[in-house]
């Protein structure tokens, strides 16, 4: 699978002063915690004042859930990685997105810990609007590959592809957070590497588990 180069603005529809705020956010957010950080934290280390990340932003709350969709959305980039070298292969794109989701990952361990810290700590309250505001888009996406292929009829139209998307996330989710662990775990012979893992999970995935008669 291709390396994914990743586009750390993220999000192009932003202007450079709000992306600016953002950048110092996350990495406020990351090192110090939601609770730990004020607005006037977060204008200070981006030399504006409070009026203009108001501007920008309605909320600390706001700005922090923006701060985790575009560490979301940086996480996926893969869905957009080179489709045009792929139109008539579902499979193969989302064997594309499976490998760059955990590319993607492993290259920003910042953005990353801090969705899962999020996800810990207070999914339980905010599980609802997570789900709506950061990551409805980018899974429904994946959903939506994966139906592209059953509607091929590569992937068996009985599974659910909510479920193979959840799978395939969770997958590079749970390397990310194991992977220091899992290397040193006895007959563990598939996460030497991420593209050894990518390759072997994919491939169960794909053709399954049970012995054909």
């Amino acid at each position: 699978m291709p390396k994914i180069k990743l586009n750390t603005n993220a999000d192009n529809t932003l202007s450079k002063g709000a992306l600016s705020i953002l950048r110092e956010a996350e990495e406020l957010f990351a090192t110090k915690g939601f609770d730990a950080v004020s607005i006037n934290d977060i204008a200070k280390q981006a030399g504006v004042s409070k009026a203009n990340i108001f501007h920008h932003f309605q909320s600390k709350d706001g700005l922090f859930l923006e701060v985790l969709k575009i560490a979301c959305n940086r996480s996926a980039q893969a869905l957009d990685a080179a489709p045009e070298l792929l139109p008539d292969d579902p499979l193969a794109r989302i064997n594309n997105f499976f490998s760059g989701h955990l590319q993607a990952l492993l290259a920003q361990p910042r953005s990353t810990r801090l969705i899962q810290w999020e996800l810990m700590m207070n999914g339980e309250q905010r599980g609802k609007r997570l789900a709506e505001e950061v990551f409805a888009e980018t899974f429904s996406r994946v959903v939506s590959l994966v139906r592209e292929a059953q509607s091929h009829e590569i992937i068996k139209s009985e599974v659910d592809a909510s479920l193979l998307a959840f799978l395939l996330i969770g997958a590079n989710v749970f390397f990310f957070e194991t992977r220091d662990v899992l290397k040193h775990l006895p007959d563990v012979n598939f996460a030497k590497s991420p593209e050894q893992y990518s390759t072997a999970v994919f491939d169960l995935l794909a053709r399954g588990f049970e012995k054909v008669s």
